[in-house]
């Protein structure tokens, strides 16, 4: 396996308070200030891009370790909440709580040894110095 990985994008500001990242793939996401600090309605702002890459590493991580522990996943869906608060002399994002609902094949006690794994792996979250919860629920 590489040792070194490197992930990139570009940032542009489009105009007034909205900008877009585009990935070396070609997709892209449009992103404003967040309308309680003046900035645009109906686009996601790097708070709530921030929340979601921690909300979709938590599910790549679940695919991933899925298969090392040999559990056949039926559904997935999460729910991820940040919380931005003032800490010293600004805001952070202090933390997120991410709800997973999943349905899957597998020994019960494998499920919770798979879910404690996930917890411990997440790449994105591993890397925040935010608190994140993760509660995994099988339906």
């Amino acid at each position: 396996m590489t040792k070194d990985i490197s992930f990139s994008n570009h940032v542009t500001w489009t105009e007034g308070a909205k900008g877009e990242i585009a990935f070396p793939t070609g997709h892209r996401i449009e992103f404003a200030l967040p309308a309680e600090f003046g900035g645009v309605e109906g686009f996601p702002s790097p708070e709530d891009i921030f929340v979601s890459a921690a909300n979709a590493c938590v599910l790549t991580t679940t695919l991933a370790r899925a298969k090392k522990y040999d559990v056949v996943l039926r559904s997935y869906r999460s729910e991820a909440v940040g919380v931005l608060e003032w800490v010293g002399d600004g805001r952070e994002v202090t933390r997120i709580e991410i709800k997973v609902r999943l349905s899957a094949d597998g020994d019960p006690d494998t499920l919770l040894e798979m879910f404690a794994d996930v917890a411990d792996k997440v790449p994105v979250v591993r890397s925040m110095s935010t608190s994140v919860s993760i509660d995994f629920e099988v339906v």
